[in-house]
């Protein structure tokens, strides 16, 4: 006997799930709500996905597919808001959001709110509470803590309210769903959420977008190198230029950074120009901004590697983007949760020094065997990793959650203001 379908709200406040990830302010977590709506509502679950409207043009709803609808809604200027302005919109945005959820024809169907970023459930826990229905939060990346002198410490805040609003969004919701263990434990010692109110859900990869190049060879001689991220500091690609000038010239590697800069790091991308100028390889690096999806997977397909050169990750979506594309992927032990996201085979170095990095990398490309033996453990390690996989466990985790008594409202100083 199948499982009931559910009606769900997904939330998130500051991003499109349609945006392309690497752009402005969408990452990972983009294609983390979409590929999971879509893989809920090929499950027979309806996702209504709500998210602010950033463009006057944006029609009010828009059908992804059947099951799946976006909503924009007004919540401050129609315009791109930097993260640093974007608290403002909290309040008009639930609002609004509590206007359509309570005047829907089926508003007694809602089943549950799932929440992505503390922006989004900041905003919207207290209107699940009036409904009276679950709400579930997921972070995909947390504040590194007050005063934290490093970027391993996790995402700066970008604002005076995320600390405490991530305090109110995880400690009010009835359940936290997290990415990564890592993601899991960073949630549970710095905010105090009790194992009981927190679960895992690993990111999935789309394997027939995501696949390899038949020519394995070609992409390990004179090898393009990925990086793809938002350019700024916390990504690290200021390692990846120095681990490029750092390969032996013989090798004619090259490399691509893919990502564009947001509002808040508007200065960066001259600074990595002028750091590749200073590093002898500005002939050798090629900025080509955010890409599309179907870009971005041909673009991992003929990559010789990936470098995932974040200092803090709570998952790492790339990386299993990247393996599923049979591409090897080169990335820091102890960037939170990549270690969760790199198989057996991947290249988790426990050092930053761009020469160990170097060496690591040109010790991969240079063995031919090793290479073919990596290509295909990325990929079988990928192929475990699907959105219907993931879409299982978090419809499970709904059904579960709806069993319970909703957790009890609690409000943190000027947190849901």
């Amino acid at each position: 006997m199948s499982a009931p379908s559910l009606r769900i709200a997904a939330v998130s406040l500051h991003t499109s799930p349609l945006e392309d990830p690497g752009g402005a302010d969408a990452g990972g977590m983009n294609v983390v709500v979409l590929e999971q709506s879509l893989a809920l509502a090929r499950l027979g679950h309806r996702v209504d996905l709500f998210t602010r409207r950033s463009d006057p043009t944006s029609p009010d709803i828009v059908e992804i597919t059947t099951g799946v609808w976006l909503h924009h809604l007004d919540a401050g200027p129609a315009t791109p808001l930097a993260k640093s302005a974007m608290e403002q919109a909290i309040a008009p945005f639930r609002s609004a959001l509590r206007t359509v959820l309570l005047a829907d024809d089926e508003a007694d169907g809602w089943d549950l709110i799932h929440s992505h970023h503390w922006f989004s459930g900041v905003a919207a826990l207290p209107v699940a509470r009036e409904l009276g229905i679950p709400h579930l939060q997921s972070f995909h990346s947390v504040a590194a803590p007050q005063g934290a002198g490093s970027l391993d410490a996790g995402e700066p805040a970008e604002s005076e309210g995320r600390i405490p609003g991530e305090q109110f969004a995880a400690t009010g919701s009835d359940l936290v769903v997290a990415v990564s263990e890592a993601e899991a434990r960073t949630v549970g010692e710095r905010y105090g959420v009790p194992g009981s109110r927190l679960s895992v859900v690993r990111p999935g990869v789309d394997v027939d977008r995501f696949r390899p190049c038949p020519d394995v060879e070609d992409r390990r001689t004179g090898p393009t190198l990925l990086f793809t991220a938002r350019l700024q500091p916390l990504k690290g690609p200021d390692l990846a230029l120095e681990v490029l000038a750092r390969l032996d010239p013989a090798l004619g590697a090259r490399l691509v950074l893919a990502g564009g800069i947001s509002e808040d790091f508007a200065e960066y991308l001259e600074e990595l120009r002028h750091l590749a100028h200073e590093l002898g390889v500005a002939d050798r690096v090629d900025f080509v901004g955010s890409l599309g999806r179907d870009e971005l997977a041909e673009a991992m397909r003929c990559a010789g590697a990936l470098l995932l050169t974040s200092w803090s990750e709570t998952f790492g979506l790339v990386a299993l983007e990247a393996q599923a594309s049979g591409t090897p992927v080169l990335a820091w032990h102890c960037a939170g949760g990549v270690q969760e996201a790199v198989g057996p085979e991947g290249c988790v170095l426990e050092s930053r020094d761009p020469d160990v990095w170097a060496e690591a990398l040109q010790s991969l490309l240079g063995d031919e065997d090793r290479y073919r033996t990596a290509v295909r453990s990325a990929r079988e390690f990928a192929a475990t990793r699907t959105w219907e996989v993931t879409a299982e466990s978090l419809a499970g985790l709904y059904a579960t959650t709806l069993t319970r008594p909703t957790a009890p409202h609690r409000l943190s100083p000027g947190a849901a203001s």
